[in-house]
């Protein structure tokens, strides 16, 4: 995770606009970076930390309306908002 956090007038004082505008340049208008408010990421916290596993850890339940992402050896898992996927290879997806 990246946490972008200041103030503009901190630039003026700096003399670095420059620098911010690069910034964004670089990381703007990507659609592999998910831009995200404070809360979203407060509530993305609170469902990854909701979401319920197996015993055996084989499947992952997940009981909340967001959809939450696990990388588990290398392979990255969307566990919907509802649903339960097995954690393998061979991934089934099954409503609750």
């Amino acid at each position: 995770m990246l946490y972008v956090w200041g103030h503009s007038y901190e630039f003026d004082n700096d003399m670095n606009w420059d620098m911010i505008e690069s910034f964004c340049k670089l990381v703007g208008g990507r659609e592999d970076i998910w831009y995200a408010t404070n809360m979203e990421i407060v509530d993305y916290l609170k469902a990854f930390r909701n979401l319920k596993f197996s015993a055996d850890s084989q499947f992952a339940l997940n009981p909340n309306a967001l959809s939450v992402w696990l990388n588990v050896d290398g392979i990255i898992y969307e566990v919907k908002g509802g649903e339960q996927v097995r954690l393998s290879e061979d991934s089934r997806v099954s409503k609750i």
